[in-house]
């Protein structure tokens, strides 16, 4: 099955990344049971990006800490064989440290950005060798996106006053968006046309158009009294889900950002994976080690399942 990675979807399986119990997880995709846990991985794994073809998942463990706390920063990202449901080996970012957020570029390239050394790899994602280095201007940089032509590609700076846009022709940083208060997520709408930078101190996101690179609005988050963290469009592009790690909350935006519905989720709620069915996203509530699993079209939680000690990130394949 060949799917855009960084949208990943699909019904055939269901893996988990247990960053609190340094372990991956294989759930199945419809009653949500944990399957099987692999583990013996180094300090800690985090994130997770899914290849076009499903037949990898890519892991960055990213250290002992969190950001901002994290005092023995790694170098090392795990590839998970999804259909022997193995862990086949690790790539080293090394001397490039903190890996976290990961990418597909449009020639198949893996971009991951390592945090504390401020720069954005180009990796093959066959040999994991680094094929070019690329600096983004921050070490605060957590998280990123790619459009989808590969022309740039978006950080977000947790501390830093500007998310930074990085032309991936000449390899360089070519504007500083304005973002006052940091920003704690970035999210990009599958078409390329908007990229959602989520505000570190308020609640509420900033609307960057791409084709300008200007924040075209800011939406406050209804119900929300404190600033969120992660955001992500569904594949299909309907839905904008945006998390707050802080309050046990999500909100989900239809397409044009005009409505929002306010899901109440279990404590530390961060990333999220989409069903290919359109309606169901399981989000991970981080800090009681559940999934809660929820209705898109009716803003509903239709139920919370147990998963390891404290899940971060997910995706089906």
């Amino acid at each position: 099955m060949m799917t855009d990675g960084n949208f990943a979807t699909g019904s055939s399986g269901l893996i988990a990344i247990d960053k609190v119990g340094n372990h991956v997880l294989f759930l199945n995709p419809v009653t949500y049971d944990t399957e099987l846990t692999l583990d013996g991985f180094a300090p800690r794994v985090h994130e997770l990006l899914i290849s076009p073809d499903h037949r990898f998942g890519y892991v960055p463990m990213y250290g002992d800490g969190i950001h901002g706390d994290n005092p023995h920063p790694g170098h090392l990202i795990a590839r998970i064989d999804l259909q022997e449901r193995r862990h086949t080996g690790d790539f080293s970012t090394y001397p490039y440290l903190a890996p976290h957020g990961l990418r597909w570029g449009v020639r198949g390239q893996l971009y991951c950005v390592c945090e504390n050394s401020g720069v954005v790899l180009e990796m093959d994602p066959e040999s994991g060798q680094i094929q070019q280095v690329i600096e983004v201007g921050s070490d605060k940089a957590h998280r990123i996106v790619v459009l989808p032509d590969g022309s740039k590609l978006y950080t977000e700076n947790e501390e830093d006053a500007f998310g930074s846009v990085v032309d991936l022709g000449t390899r360089r940083v070519v504007k500083k968006i304005p973002a006052p208060n940091g920003s704690a997520g970035v999210g990009m709408s599958p078409d390329g046309g908007r990229v959602i930078l989520v505000d570190a101190q308020e609640p509420q996101i900033l609307v960057v158009d791409t084709a300008s690179d200007e924040v075209a609005s800011t939406i406050r988050l209804d119900g929300h009294e404190k600033a969120a963290q992660i955001a992500r469009y569904s594949p299909d592009g309907r839905h904008l889900v945006v998390t707050s790690f802080e309050a046990p909350l999500a909100t989900v935006f239809s397409a044009g950002l005009e409505s929002q519905a306010l899901l109440h989720l279990g404590q530390g709620p961060m990333d999220m994976a989409f069903h290919e069915d359109g309606e169901t996203v399981v989000i991970a509530n981080h800090n009681e080690g559940s999934l809660a699993v929820c209705n898109l079209d009716r803003g509903e939680v239709l139920r919370t399942v147990e998963a390891g000690v404290g899940v971060e990130t997910l995706s089906f394949f």
